[in-house]
């Protein structure tokens, strides 16, 4: 039986509705979803730190988000979250809704090195997206006072002949401390014996009492001992001397390591699928605050060199090197998974 002219009629109508509905739909959601990119923030942002309060990241974490929430109109709480080398915290800032409420104070150790040095991770470092760096900080190898050298030639020459039995303490494996001090000893072609910590906290306590030779820890977290001759700093594990303490040397100004450089940075991060306008909003906000010699000044005395602003794109770019450099590097010393 043939369709009759009606029955045409009432099918284009239907299809054409059916279209204009869709559309209709499409249009809206997409005004709805551009207006709350528009209107970001509307409610309190969470930036998650993924070490415990009171350290060298959290105070920094606390310190720029202070002021970026004066900038962005909205409070910002911050959640410490430890566990993993960071990998707990940076897992769940993943695992959360792209909406822009979850930030992760993300450093190296979490964003780039777990995913490189530890299975269990689940996550890379494109599944966040790179919003901005905050600073960069050295690392010092310090000696307890009963180590029988002064710098590090002297202590490259004390390891060598006690094969294995001098200890080096880390904060934890898989950490950038970790991939130094592996590094360092094959550069400088030493056996020594690498014992990882749960923190910075009981790796310090026990060099200022003997119990261990070495440590790799922050600067800043240093300096008091150092200056009361309580550690020995064998040298920034640097390119370059810190501007805030300028008398500390570095490990590549001796007579054999050339080239050992091992920063930590931190940085503000986002879920992957964050919306571009969201994330440059972030990024102003966060260039805003890098400018402030409130917030430099601030940073400097945690130890950190400020970032004077960069684009999402330079930073993405940047930890996407920070990415490449340590697989080659975890590669050469046997820490790659």
């Amino acid at each position: 039986m043939s369709a009759t002219p009606n029955s045409h009629s009432t099918s284009f109508v239907r299809t054409l509705g059916r279209v204009v509905a869709t559309t209709l739909l499409s249009s809206v959601l997409f005004s709805v979803a551009h207006g709350q990119e528009n209107a970001y923030p509307g409610k309190t942002i969470n930036l998650v730190v993924p070490f415990p309060a009171g350290g060298s990241t959290d105070a920094a974490a606390r310190l720029v988000s202070t002021h970026m929430a004066k900038i962005l109109g909205q409070a910002i709480t911050v959640e410490n979250i430890g566990g993993a080398s960071g990998a707990i915290a940076a897992q769940k800032v993943v695992r959360s809704n792209a909406d822009g409420y979850s930030l992760l104070a993300g450093t190296i150790n979490d964003v780039v090195l777990a995913p490189i040095v530890n299975k269990g991770t689940s996550y890379k470092y494109q599944d966040l997206a790179s919003i901005g760096l905050i600073g960069t900080t050295p690392f010092v190898l310090v000696a307890n006072p009963k180590v029988p050298a002064a710098n590090i030639d002297e202590l490259l020459a004390y390891v060598r002949s006690k094969p294995g039995t001098v200890n080096v303490g880390i904060p934890g494996v898989g950490t950038l401390q970790h991939i130094g001090t592996a590094l360092l000893a094959a550069r400088a072609k030493i056996e020594w014996t690498t014992v990882p910590y749960k923190g910075a906290a009981p790796l310090n306590v026990d060099l200022l009492g003997g119990q261990i030779d070495l440590a790799v820890v922050t600067l800043p977290s240093a300096i008091q001992y150092i200056n009361e001759g309580r550690f020995k700093s064998m040298g920034l594990m640097s390119s370059q001397r810190d501007q805030s303490y300028p008398k500390i040397s570095t490990i590549n100004e001796g007579h054999e390591i050339k080239n050992v450089s091992t920063d930590a940075w931190i940085g503000i991060f986002a879920p992957a699928k964050t919306a571009p306008a969201v994330v440059q909003r972030l990024n102003a906000a966060l260039t805003e605050t890098m400018q402030k010699a409130e917030v430099r000044e601030g940073l400097a005395k945690l130890g950190y060199r400020a970032a004077e602003g960069s684009s999402t794109a330079q930073f993405s770019q940047f930890v996407a090197s920070e990415d490449a450099r340590y697989k080659g590097v975890a590669r050469s010393v046997n820490l790659d998974r």
